[in-house]
């Protein structure tokens, strides 16, 4: 029993290492048109070329998408009802800054309490040494 299983272990080996990607020769013949310097970017001729569209959000840093408040109403128990637009804003952008979670609570729709408990649980998560001043008042 213990042969089988070294031979099925050394037969599966042989047969990963096989696998390899193949040595090929350069081709003989050049290419008819020259690369593009943005290998993701598609060419077709027949549409115009056109930046993209501004309004699309992009992916920041960390790679969580932008904070947008843009779109939230005040709403009953909503932080955005309770300390109006800037100062739920200001808040909310604190707490994304600072939550390690992939999509935090940080919504200004959210109650102010919700977004603060995340702020204060990022504030402190990790080294805090380098923490804004702002984690001292959470």
């Amino acid at each position: 029993m213990r042969k089988i299983g070294w031979v099925s272990i050394m037969a599966a080996s042989a047969a990963l290492a096989a696998c390899g990607t193949p040595v090929t020769e350069a081709p003989e013949r050049q290419p008819t048109e020259a690369p593009s310097s943005d290998p993701a970017r598609t060419t077709d001729p027949a549409a115009p070329d056109e930046p993209a569209p501004t309004s699309r959000p992009t992916a920041s840093e960390d790679g969580r998408p932008p904070l947008d408040n843009s779109a939230a109403q005040a709403e009953a128990g909503s932080c955005l009802a309770e300390l109006g637009r800037e100062k739920a804003e200001e808040l909310s952008e604190q707490c994304y800054a600072m939550s390690p979670a992939t999509r935090p609570p940080c919504n200004i729709q959210n109650s102010c309490e919700r977004i603060r408990e995340e702020l204060e649980r990022g504030c402190a998560f990790g080294d805090t040494s380098d923490n804004p001043d702002y984690c001292s008042e959470v």
